[in-house]
């Protein structure tokens, strides 16, 4: 079978064989709604993982558009440990929440990003070769596994896809940066797929050769000056805000189970996850077209399709982290390889075999079918059919809210990190609950300190690799008469769809003191959480009424808590409420777990600039502190990365609202001057002394003063 047919070169393109491509894509997008519906009327299963926190982000930008806080869409506050994402995918995801079932009505999102990329991935491979092969190629691509698979779930991806399909058609129809529409409508393309993700950058790197070598020739510089422009104006501002935190929380979540691209073969781990997620007919022609290019049409520009794959390969093949949908947007050029260099015939075999495996994903009717191969199992027609599954997360939710006591936060820890039962899915529910105490918390070294609730999947806690220390607490929780047991008692349980249980428990009303003695001093005092010297402990009286007792106070002359040490310290709590964790024949006092408190009053604390300077270099990894100076300011300087780095701050008391404000004065990176005004918000950080959800109580600090090299309360 010869890989081109001469008879098809130089054929020039039919408007009839265009408008009958179009047709088809129409009615296969009308085919595909027909499927998205009959899939969201059945399915009721929550997000997972990541789908959960976009969806929690979409509900963020909603509620900054209902309260008309506009300037949020550029500073919405990105969740814990994770990169600020840009904000047009999320933008779109709002509208999902127009509708009772809003995870579901999100896939209707993803119907618009499908049928964008349909249009643009086909205007690629029209280019290549202008017949109807450039259709069957699209639709090879579109109903591929991985690609079903995304559009069927909440993800920021599929719009990544479709972005990077859009960008290359225009940079193709620009004629190498000559054409001022088309090189004007790439840079504008270029600006809205880096406002959907930042790693969209990656997969242009052919256009960067490209320009650089448009810029020798004067009929297109000014062109591409120009396209360059409207990217950077259009997508500049928004990483200009966010650089400083988006750079070091990137590099962090790269590294997550992270496999260094020499060990053990990782470098082709795409290779073979490709196989899977693109169908074995698509990924082998693909290839093979790739690695021997027959171009119909301008074969001259082949160059850009086999960097946009492989370019895009072996930038995700050096990122540790790896997973298929991260690759997905560079590998629509190999649906263009597909088409420029098979009989039509071919093409549309495996077009047709595509079309079966994603309505098969979707429908179920058929079983995956594994076949073993040289490293790898390959899996052909892969299926995730629409399941009505109830877990159950919005009744304990609702649950615990109307058991909450009278506090104004309510933390529940969530022992389970399972696909459909975690805790990203319990934040972005309680959010959009509307719930006004209950706040969700992961299991920690405390596993649930001053957490009023704790919910426990008591079986199949999630996959292996994210469970780390949840086995350990649900035997805790499960341990007859431990500390646990003493603490909190059962208050509700449902039977989950996989046959598990989630048990809800809550803090009880301690009816007697946890200790004999309510005094105690020790000369050196270890525990889990902290260790002090010439510790002494006066709880005072016990209230049995609230199970708690109303002024407990405490005094240390040196204190180490999470490596800070601390000097002349006196703390008064109020309604505190504790247990002893220690078992014989450890004493009582060797551990303790705090269950509640209503308000904590720093009376006196000291910490030293020497100190405070080791806190630093032990927590900041690669930190070397020359110098640390508290004097009305802190001023510091040293070298992070074998960098010289220096900066200065302030540190203020609020009172309306409470908290404690570190504003940034200075900075500077090496001999340069970094402009505070670049980091914008990250400039001041402010830490709330009212009850929040990581310190459910209030905290009373009268005074704070830097001075004579010492940070001291009051």
């Amino acid at each position: 079978m010869a890989l081109f047919d001469p008879a098809s070169a130089g054929v020039r393109p039919s408007r009839g064989v265009a408008a009958a491509c179009l047709l088809g894509l129409a009615l296969f997008l009308g085919w595909q709604a027909l499927l998205t519906r009959a899939y969201v009327a059945k399915d009721t299963r929550p997000p997972q993982w990541d789908q959960a926190v976009h969806m929690e982000i979409a509900w963020d930008y909603l509620q900054a558009l209902r309260a008309g806080h506009y300037g949020d869409i550029v500073n919405l506050a990105p969740k814990p440990g994770m990169p600020p994402f840009p904000p047009l995918y999320h933008l779109a995801l709002t509208r999902a929440y127009f509708s009772a079932r809003p995870a579901q009505a999100a896939l209707w999102i993803n119907w618009y990003y499908l049928a964008a990329l349909c249009l643009c991935l086909f205007g690629v491979c029209w280019h290549f070769r202008a017949d109807e092969t450039a259709m069957l190629a699209t639709l090879a691509f579109v109903c591929a596994p991985a690609v079903q698979e995304l559009y069927f779930t909440q993800l920021i991806d599929l719009s990544v896809i479709a972005c990077a399909a859009a960008a290359y058609w225009a940079l193709f129809l620009s004629e190498d940066f000559t054409a001022w529409g088309a090189s004007l409508s790439f840079g504008a393309l270029f600006a809205v797929g880096m406002l959907h993700k930042w790693s969209f950058f990656s997969y242009m790197i052919p256009a960067y050769l490209l320009a650089l070598k448009a810029l020798w020739r004067p009929k297109s510089r000014w062109k591409v000056a120009a396209a360059a422009a409207v990217a950077v104006a259009g997508c500049g501002p928004w990483y200009f805000e966010h650089a400083a935190l988006l750079l070091p929380r990137l590099t962090q979540a790269s590294s997550d189970f992270a496999v260094p691209v020499w060990q053990g073969g990782a470098f082709f781990n795409y290779l073979f996850s490709s196989l899977d997620g693109l169908g074995p007919l698509l990924w082998a022609l693909g290839w093979i077209g790739l690695v021997a290019p027959q171009y119909r049409r301008h074969s001259e520009r082949g160059w850009l399709v086999a960097g946009w794959v492989l370019l895009s390969y072996l930038f995700w093949a050096i990122v540790p982290n790896r997973q298929l949908r991260f690759l997905l947007p560079g590998l629509p050029g190999l649906a263009v390889t597909l088409c420029a260099g098979w009989p039509s015939a071919l093409v549309a075999l495996t077009a047709a075999f595509q079309f079966a495996s994603g309505f098969n994903y979707a429908a179920g009717w058929l079983s995956p079918i594994n076949i073993a191969v040289p490293f790898h199992t390959v899996t052909i027609l892969p299926s995730n059919p629409p399941k009505a599954e109830d877990w159950g997360i919005a009744r304990i939710l609702e649950e615990a809210e109307r058991r909450a006591d009278a506090r104004p936060i309510a933390d529940l820890t969530l022992v389970a990190n399972a696909p459909c039962f975690n805790g990203p899915n319990f934040t972005w529910l309680d959010k959009y609950l509307g719930l006004r105490k209950i706040h969700i918390r992961g299991v920690n070294r405390r596993l649930c300190e001053f957490s009023e609730f704790v919910v426990l999947k008591d079986a199949q806690l999630g996959p292996p690799g994210v469970i780390s220390g949840l086995p350990e607490a649900g035997t805790t929780i499960e341990e007859r008469g431990g500390w646990f047991s003493k603490a909190y008692r059962q208050a509700a349980s449902w039977t989950l769809p996989d046959g598990s249980h989630a048990l809800l428990f809550q803090q009880r009303r301690l009816s007697r003191p946890p200790f004999h003695d309510s005094r105690t001093q020790f000369q050196y005092y270890d525990s889990p959480a902290f260790t002090a010297e010439d510790f002494r402990v006066d709880l005072g009286r016990f209230d049995r009424k609230t199970g708690a007792y109303p002024v407990a106070r405490t005094k240390a002359r040196l204190l180490s808590f999470r490596g800070l040490k601390l000097s002349n310290v006196s703390v008064e709590a109020d309604g505190l409420a504790l247990v002893p964790a220690g078992q014989p024949p450890l004493p009582q006092w060797d551990d303790v777990r705090l269950l509640k408190m209503e308000r904590l009053r720093i009376r006196s604390a000291s910490v030293t600039a020497g100190d405070l300077r080791d806190f630093l270099e032990e927590r900041v990894h690669g930190l070397h502190v020359q110098s640390l100076q508290l004097d009305r300011t802190l001023r510091v300087a040293g070298t992070f990365a074998n960098i010289a780095v220096a900066a200065e701050a302030k540190a203020e008391l609020l009172n309306d609202p409470r908290g404690l404000r570190l504003t940034l004065l200075s900075a500077r990176v090496g001999a340069t001057p970094l402009p505070v005004a670049w980091l914008g918000p990250l400039a001041s950080y402010t830490f709330s002394l009212k009850p929040n959800p990581e310190l459910p109580f209030e905290v009373d600090v009268p005074r704070l003063t830097l001075a004579d090299g010492r940070l001291s309360i009051p």
